[in-house]
């Protein structure tokens, strides 16, 4: 079926981001930038890691930047979910 342009059917609105939506940008740039600080403690060299908190053998271990680093891992995830869950409840 060919339509005019005066008679095209009215579209539905595009999802996008309501106007006040600075606590979802605030919410999902802390999560990010904890994901990435997390990330970046994960990858220290062995001789920066701090003081050993767990042994689980003679050749693995964990160090006080790892469980601080997981922690802020899994601070940021949960940050950048409630993001976007505020962001779904926005719309």
């Amino acid at each position: 079926m060919y339509y005019r342009s005066s008679t095209l059917p009215p579209r539905e609105p595009s999802p996008v981001a309501p106007s006040k939506s600075w606590p979802v940008q605030l919410l999902s740039w802390a999560g990010v930038l904890l994901i990435l600080s997390g990330m970046l403690g994960l990858a220290l060299p062995t001789a920066q890691e701090g003081a050993c908190v767990l042994v689980l053998d003679s050749e693995h271990a964990f160090h006080a930047m790892d469980v601080a680093s997981l922690l802020l891992l899994g601070l940021g995830v949960t940050l950048t979910w409630l993001g976007g869950q505020l962001w779904r409840r926005q719309l």
